[in-house]
């Protein structure tokens, strides 16, 4: 049965508050850090070890000097500190320490706020809608699609798949479609390595679409209200024993971290199974976004959604976990980023591949 909240004044109350301080954190001017530094360090990490001794290896330096995919592979959430009502200044220095090489550093400032400035308003976000560039992390489409069709109810484009393949066509040498305005290669590979780790998340490609009383409904059948929206899982409250705390996008983002320094250290071998794509690499994004669907389909699996829940910045649902939920999720991130950072090595091969041997 979906949760219902106690009838008990007390209880009522700690649920409002969750809500409230809920609806204040997932709120537009926040800075998630999706997969978390962790996540995306290891995606990067794991693609490193993948194409030593390579032209890609070769390559990557070149266009990153001294920055490794390490750190590179964060930058695209770091320069979501940088304020478009602030004059475009970096307002977080401090705040996130995978930041920290591109922080207190005029020159790294400087290629976060150009970046900024050409990635904010090309895309014409709609009242309500983040800035451009924040929207090329992910895509919304209802998991009742099966897989990834543009066009459908939560999809954009410039959404993840999009932005995956324009990353791409720049570091190609091709032309990069609008919106996106990627002006360097360092860009370019910087936004690739990222969204590479994002479109293996579950919670950042495809949704769920609720109604008043928490159950599932689809927008492309049903029309799409915008109050059915939960926003890859960020208006999802989860139940703890306290009560509803964080929200279930947040849950994944914050799920690497979790991981032991063996669990880590054990993905690149992980890695070396994946098999590789066989597609044209430009249909790789959105064959990756379909398979990812699948998972978030298992990633919503047996949770329990009460009833919504309105506040000024939107609808809000509480969330129970099934008891199995903690493991079934981690092995999954095991499983998700082994196989991002398979994909990146191998796009990055694609795109610069060796010569021919005689």
């Amino acid at each position: 049965m979906p949760y219902a909240p106690s009838r008990h004044p007390n209880a009522l109350s700690t649920v409002a508050t969750a809500f409230a301080a809920l609806a204040l954190a997932v709120g537009p001017q926040q800075v998630a850090h999706a997969w978390g530094a962790t996540g995306h360090s290891a995606v990067g990490d794991i693609a490193a070890q993948l194409i030593k001794g390579t032209r890609a290896e070769r390559e990557v330096h070149r266009i990153l000097g001294g920055v490794s995919l390490h750190d590179i592979a964060v930058w695209p959430d770091c320069v979501k500190g940088i304020d478009p009502a602030k004059d475009f200044r970096y307002t977080v220095t401090g705040r996130y320490p995978e930041c920290a090489p591109f922080e207190n550093k005029p020159e790294e400032e400087a290629l976060m706020r150009d970046y900024v400035k050409r990635n904010n308003e090309g895309c014409g976000p709609k009242p309500g809608e983040e800035s451009c560039h924040k929207q090329y992390h992910y895509t919304n489409p209802a998991l009742e699609r099966g897989r990834y069709r543009p066009g459908s109810v939560g999809t954009s484009d410039h959404d993840i798949v999009y932005a995956l393949e324009a990353a791409r066509q720049r570091l190609a040498g091709g032309t990069v479609p609008g919106p996106f305005a990627l002006q360097t290669e360092r860009e370019a590979l910087a936004l690739l390595v990222h969204d590479l780790g994002d479109v293996h998340q579950p919670l950042h490609v495809g949704s769920v679409y609720l109604d008043e009383k928490g159950q599932r409904r689809d927008p492309d059948v049903q029309g799409d209200d915008p109050q059915a929206r939960t926003v890859g899982g960020n208006a999802l409250a989860v139940m703890s024993p306290t009560g509803p705390g964080g929200n279930l996008h947040a849950y994944w983002d914050n799920a690497p971290g979790k991981l032991s320094p063996e669990q880590l250290a054990a993905l690149p071998a992980a890695a070396r199974q994946v098999p590789a794509m066989a597609a044209d690499p430009a249909q790789w994004s959105a064959l990756w976004a379909s398979e990812t669907m699948v998972e978030a389909e298992t990633a919503y699996a047996g949770l329990q959604f009460g009833e919504r829940q309105s506040s000024l910045r939107g609808s809000r649902w509480v969330v129970t976990l099934p008891a199995d939920y903690e493991a079934r999720s981690q092995a999954q991130v095991r499983q998700q980023l082994a196989r991002a950072g398979a994909r990146l090595a191998q796009l990055l091969q694609t795109i610069w591949p060796d010569a021919a041997k005689p």
